[in-house]
């Protein structure tokens, strides 16, 4: 986790958009899958062209009929509770990230909580699901080694 408090804040969602992309595949439902997809494929695009906005982002997590936050509250299955929340942290930190970058007064109450410290949880949401650390490794080394956000998403789509 040192190596995710010395990252640049693009690198930070990156690296738990990316790891939310693995997490993805966990989920049973192709309903609920393609939501989880089509909200983290909305963080990308944020990550790569600054939009949608902060909003939008936010709205992903807390729309009454398919919010990603209601998939969480309503499955009893802790796997995949933790798979959810793996996903609603990095879009939660994405939104944050978006507001900042619109330079928001004003952020929603839950975004307003959102920090670096998310990656506590985050993480041992992310070990439950998977106890392989290479992965993370895996990604880790070539958010080092790249500078060019666009080709991040591709090279994690391709090692996942």
């Amino acid at each position: 986790m040192n190596n995710f408090k010395n990252f640049s804040d693009d690198k930070k969602t990156a690296f738990l958009l990316g790891l939310s992309m693995k997490t993805v595949s966990l989920l049973h439902k192709t309903e609920q899958r393609n939501i989880a997809e089509k909200a983290i494929e909305y963080c990308w695009k944020w990550l790569c062209n600054r939009n949608p906005d902060g909003d939008f982002l936010y709205e992903l997590l807390v729309n009454e009929q398919n919010g990603i936050t209601i998939f969480a509250e309503n499955t009893e299955d802790i796997s995949e509770q933790a798979v959810w929340n793996c996903i609603i942290d990095s879009v939660a930190f994405t939104s944050r990230k978006a507001y900042e970058y619109e330079n928001s007064e004003w952020y929603p109450e839950p975004i307003e909580l959102v920090s670096d410290e998310l990656i506590y949880h985050f993480m041992e949401c992310y070990h439950y699901c998977f106890t392989d650390d290479k992965y993370i490794k895996n990604i880790t080394e070539y958010l080092n080694s790249s500078e060019n956000k666009s080709d991040w998403k591709y090279f994690l789509d391709e090692i996942i």
